[in-house]
């Protein structure tokens, strides 16, 4: 996975500006190399040409995955093709997520079955989950096939939930212990497993059924004997979900309570993943963000640069309703077309104030 770290944003401005610099600069370079007449013409023209593009991908491929996602929600449909092409093929899958719902149709039609199956094959399988619904129909089935037995079942069981419940916005990447073992062990087994999970303070507690007993802190580790067992240490009572519940509903939890990572269950009380406060923090912008458009007249499928017939599509119920509202004021203001010149005109001849009437600085004593 992508390792660049995410710049500040005056940083992201500046590195946005450089770019769309570069992109004038090539565009000005190329068109004087291609009037000026010289011998070799095509191969100086190829190597200008190649050293610009140079500049522009260490410049992109220097940035997250998320700061590339906006510099090209931020740039036209053409500028965004090339930067696009430049894009390392290790930050396709998460440049994917990060886009925007107008933008990643644009950013997958560029791209071929091959690509878009490399792409997603180095996401988790709660992002593919995600991107699936994006892909053409024809790229989903070998996408499954590349998958390993286990990623496969998570993937369908994500696709299975319907949108806006927890199960779609579940982490399948947990850590689960027994409540039967000693601290000692716990620690054993992590140090194999190497890390954990992004965002994650807890590890869950199943018994041998995969049933959810309780969760352990992970600071429980560090300030208890390695002999306790995790059932004296764990929380027997922690704020769970089910996989069918409202992920609305589970985000005032996560406000409610402070959380950070919350365990996932089916209605038989079987652990089958987790929630994270990131996915919890994606929610609630998308709907602010969604509100915010909806009272603009706007759609968050809506590209800024689309062109205007596809825009105009998407808009066609505000521009009638603009229109018809336009119609009816021109009418009432034709109605009454003769007052209102008669009342401009009064209003050109009459004074600013009576001659007669003398201002507090003016005035004299008698």
């Amino acid at each position: 996975m992508p390792t660049n770290l995410p710049a500040h944003p005056r940083n992201l401005e500046a590195a946005l500006a450089h770019i769309q610099f570069l992109l004038d600069k090539q565009e000005l370079v190329q068109e004087v190399v291609h009037k000026t007449e010289m011998t070799r013409h095509e191969l100086v023209e190829n190597l200008v040409e190649r050293q610009q593009t140079e500049e522009l991908r260490r410049q992109i491929n220097s940035l997250h995955p998320a700061d590339i996602a906006y510099v090209l929600e931020s740039l036209p449909l053409e500028r965004r093709r090339r930067i696009w092409e430049l894009v390392d093929g290790t930050h396709d899958g998460a440049v994917l997520l990060e886009v925007s719902d107008a933008v990643r149709p644009t950013l997958i039609a560029d791209m071929d079955r091959a690509e878009l199956v490399d792409a997603a094959e180095q996401l988790e399988t709660d992002e593919i989950a995600d991107l699936v619904p994006d892909l053409p129909k024809d790229v989903v089935p070998e996408l499954l096939e590349k998958l390993n037995l286990e990623d496969r079942a998570q993937l369908q069981s994500a696709l299975s939930f319907p949108e806006g419940s927890v199960g779609a916005l579940m982490d399948f990447d947990i850590v689960m212990v027994r409540e039967d073992v000693t601290l000692d062990v716990v620690l054993r087994y992590l140090r194999r497993r190497g890390e954990l999970p992004a965002a994650s303070n807890q590890l869950m507690v199943t018994d041998r059924d995969g049933g959810l007993r309780g969760i352990l802190p992970v600071e429980a580790l560090l300030v208890h004997d390695g002999e306790e067992r995790v059932a004296d240490v764990m929380i027997r009572d922690p704020v769970f979900f089910h996989t069918n519940d409202s992920a609305s509903d589970a985000a005032q939890s996560f406000e409610r309570y402070d959380l950070i990572v919350a365990p996932v269950v089916t209605v038989h009380n079987r652990l089958v993943g987790c929630i994270k406060v990131d996915a919890i923090l994606d929610l609630i912008q998308e709907i602010s963000q969604k509100d915010l458009l909806g009272q603009a007249g706007l759609s968050e499928d809506v590209d800024l640069f689309a062109p205007v017939w596809r825009a105009a599509r998407s808009r066609w119920f505000w521009l009638g309703l603009n229109l018809v509202t336009a119609f009816i004021a021109s009418r009432v203001i034709g109605q009454f077309e003769g007052s209102i010149e008669k009342i401009v005109a009064l209003a050109a001849l009459m004074p600013s104030s009576p001659a007669w009437v003398a201002t507090p600085a003016t005035r004299r004593s008698p």
